[in-house]
């Protein structure tokens, strides 16, 4: 016969087996190819129990800071996952209760919490804390790669569950406690593992009140700053690998708390922006009185070949800066000289695919700069329009250039036309094989419109690969004059080596006699 004391022991040891059924160490974890080994663990906390998975994608798909809703989504292969799998047929039979508006009823697996641990390897980065979240949309797919799936042998398919979730709200947690000190700190962060074409770096100094920080992002993109509409703001978007940064995740945690609160006040501070390589600054740029605008976590991956072993999965954080304006830098340009100046363009060595290189020659009035770019693109020319050019190159080496830019950006917004304050010049552009030039185009008059820092990249496959952070220049011109060498050289006919009648007449009389000229 069972005693009450045998009884309570049994149920304890039940409850116990339960719970380590429901709570296995490691629920389900594959070997993927993580980008600087940077993966996502989420632990869901049911009110049968708790279970932890390691999702390949997860992604935040509203932003944290702007408080428009709280939800992300995930992504993996289907896996051992009874409560997540049982959480997700039950939104299916009460998805009636949940789509109603306003409706109050809870079944077991409608709510609940989730813990998102970003980890390096075993050590975690970040935590963000869900509360109250539920499923609100999910399915099996399917990711493949058309008929390579089928034929090639480092390709194939992955058969995945993706869910979307809504919270009620999120918390970063860095799991560092704040100290507070008199004294400022600075932490370098130090450079990033990656390739970047030419070396060009982009360093990100943060300054706040509590002390500074050092970054570095391998994208870089200018938001804002240099449009000719622009009211003189200026803002900018980095994205880099997920890393843990105290004092830039307490102003991401500051701007989540005021955002959509009139009367909250936001704590500003400045970034200084260099862009470097190897050897020296090639062009700097203060932001002054910052504010974070928008923060994300996304993993990067292209379809199934993070799955296959093809490729892998880049876990990036997206962090989104406005300023109310920026004072841009261009270190070897001296701007106290009178004299004209002219510099000459690095070649092109990337492959152009069989075609021309395209250079341009720059005639300001401070002097003439030749510049090499890798794109370049027309419009307007069919158009009753002035015409515009759009020129890319890898970011540095054109002071005269950047000059120009930043002068543009000095003037201000105007309503309507060109300012008289804008200074217009001249561009001649060369399409050439070696030192043949095949077409070209004279613009006159012209100014830049808007001008750009982006770098260039492709989801994860960039950071085996390398990225490319360029400058891209937006031209409006009132002049435009193409002309084609090659045409003009066959027009050339050359001349028959003949005199005409009158020249001939008058050699002829040059050789008469006196007595016959009298006659």
């Amino acid at each position: 016969m069972m005693t009450l004391q045998n009884l309570i022991m049994f149920s304890v040891l039940a409850l116990f087996v339960f719970t380590i059924s429901m709570n296995p160490p490691n629920v389900f974890a594959q070997e993927y190819d993580f980008v600087a080994g940077i993966h996502s663990e989420i632990t869901f906390e049911f009110r049968d129990g708790t279970e932890t998975v390691e999702f390949p994608v997860f992604s935040t798909t509203s932003d944290i800071v702007e408080n428009v809703g709280t939800t992300f989504q995930v992504e993996g292969v289907v896996g051992k996952t009874p409560l997540l799998h049982k959480a997700l047929d039950e939104s299916f039979v009460h998805r009636l209760s949940r789509l109603t508006a306003g409706s109050s009823f809870e079944y077991d697996y409608r709510f609940f919490d989730a813990t998102v641990n970003v980890k390096q390897n075993d050590v975690i980065l970040k935590t963000l804390q869900y509360r109250h979240c539920e499923i609100i949309d999910y399915g099996i797919t399917t990711l493949s790669d058309d008929y390579e799936s089928y034929m090639a042998s480092n390709t194939g398919f992955a058969v995945v569950d993706r869910i979307d979730f809504q919270c009620g709200g999120v918390h970063i947690d860095t799991d560092k406690p704040k100290t507070y000190t008199r004294e400022k700190t600075f932490v370098d962060s130090g450079s990033l593992p990656f390739a970047l074409a030419e070396d060009v770096r982009t360093f990100l100094t943060f300054e706040f009140d509590s002390g500074t920080e050092k970054i570095e992002s391998v994208i870089f993109t200018l938001t804002d700053g240099y449009d000719e509409t622009s009211d003189g703001s200026a803002g900018f978007q980095i994205i880099t690998a997920v890393l843990p940064h105290a004092l830039i995740d307490d102003a991401i945690n500051t701007s989540s708390k005021v955002s959509g609160l009139p009367g909250s006040f936001n704590e500003d501070f400045n970034v200084n922006v260099d862009f470097v390589n190897s050897q020296e600054l090639l062009r700097g740029m203060d932001f002054h009185d910052c504010i974070v605008s928008g923060y994300d976590i996304v993993t990067l991956r292209d379809v199934e070949e993070g799955y296959t072993g093809k490729r892998g999965f880049a876990t990036a954080e997206i962090l989104d800066v406005d300023c109310s304006g920026l004072k841009p830098e261009i270190p070897t340009h001296d701007e106290t000289s009178t004299q004209s100046k002219f510099f000459e363009p690095a070649p092109i060595t990337y492959n152009m695919g069989h075609g021309p290189t395209v250079s341009s020659i720059f005639d300001f009035e401070s002097g003439i700069e030749e510049i090499s770019f890798t794109e370049f693109y027309q419009g307007n020319l069919a158009a009753r329009a002035n015409p515009t050019i759009q020129l890319v190159k890898v970011l540095g080496g054109t002071p005269l250039l950047y000059d120009a830019a930043d002068h543009t950006r000095e003037i201000g917004v105007k309503s309507t036309g060109v300012s008289n304050l804008a200074e217009l010049f001249d561009v001649k552009i060369l399409l050439s094989y070696e030192d043949t030039i095949v077409r070209g185009f004279d613009y006159s008059k012209c100014r830049i419109v808007d001008y750009m820092i982006k770098t260039e990249h492709d989801a994860d496959e960039s950071f085996y690969k390398g990225f490319a952070l360029t400058d891209e220049f937006y031209l409006e011109c009132e002049g435009y004059h193409p002309f084609n060498p090659m045409y003009e050289e066959m027009e050339k006919v050359e001349k028959a080596n003949s005199i005409s009648s009158k020249e001939w007449q008058a050699g002829q009389r040059s050789s008469w006699s006196e007595a016959f000229r009298a006659s």
